[in-house]
């Protein structure tokens, strides 16, 4: 287990949030938000020694020693949890966003990711099963990211992490023919901030659950505060 793994174990309250429906044109009709389906835990930030950022890499720890003083290396991990619903509505897909961001610092002194985990997750695809398209919406934006399996050993994704190097790295998730989006899910990244900035994180989650006769309805959460933006100092 590297150290990563034994941070994101620990343990931290979950908190419900609500998701509230994403106004669309031509929406069918209007829905009631959903409650109880989602919840996170309360982020764990930590500050890591430069042997604890390389991760194991000793050409990176190198570099990293020798820009003593320069950055710092923050963890930031969370846990979100999906719940199956009592009228067997299930979750087609979700998107969890994070924003870094130091407020009046340049572009250049922008806080980034270092690494993100999970990077992806695949299962085996049902026979039918030739295609997935991710649709999370985040940010109010619809992305679609196109998966293609190869011919033998097929494979379904059902979490995408991506923006390692950026200051906005996010996690795509979908549930698959054999696979509901129901569970526990440990999303970590490492951190890293110029040294002495101050810095935060804004954490934005959607969903869009499949109902019988509406179809795919979007939903966007609504967090408090304390989980919407994480204090790094």
């Amino acid at each position: 287990m590297t150290f990563l793994d034994e941070l994101t174990e620990a343990t931290r309250p979950n908190h419900d949030v609500d998701l509230v429906p994403t106004l669309l044109l031509q929406s069918p009709t209007s829905q009631a938000p959903l409650r109880g389906r989602v919840s996170l835990g309360t982020p764990v930030v930590r500050p890591l020694t430069a042997a604890q950022a390389a991760e194991g890499d000793g050409d990176w720890l190198d570099f990293l020693e020798s820009q003593a003083g320069e950055y710092d290396y923050l963890f930031l991990s969370v846990v979100c949890s999906f719940r199956p619903s009592p009228d067997g509505t299930p979750f087609a897909d979700a998107g969890i966003g994070i924003r870094l961001e130091a407020p009046g610092e340049p572009a250049a002194r922008q806080p980034i990711a270092r690494s993100i985990s999970p990077k992806k997750r695949a299962l085996p695809a049902t026979p039918s099963a030739t295609q997935l398209t991710l649709t999370a919406k985040l940010l109010l934006v619809e992305a679609g990211v196109e998966y293609a399996p190869e011919q033998g050993g097929r494979e379904e994704l059902f979490v995408v992490g991506m923006g390692e190097r950026d200051s906005d790295p996010e996690w795509r998730f979908s549930a698959t023919a054999s696979t509901p989006l129901v569970g526990d899910e440990s999303l970590a990244l490492i951190v890293r901030v110029p040294a002495g900035v101050a810095a935060h994180a804004h954490i934005t989650v959607a969903a869009t659950v499949k109902q019988r006769r509406l179809g795919l309805i979007p939903y966007r959460a609504e967090l408090p505060h304390a989980l919407r933006t994480i204090d790094f100092r």
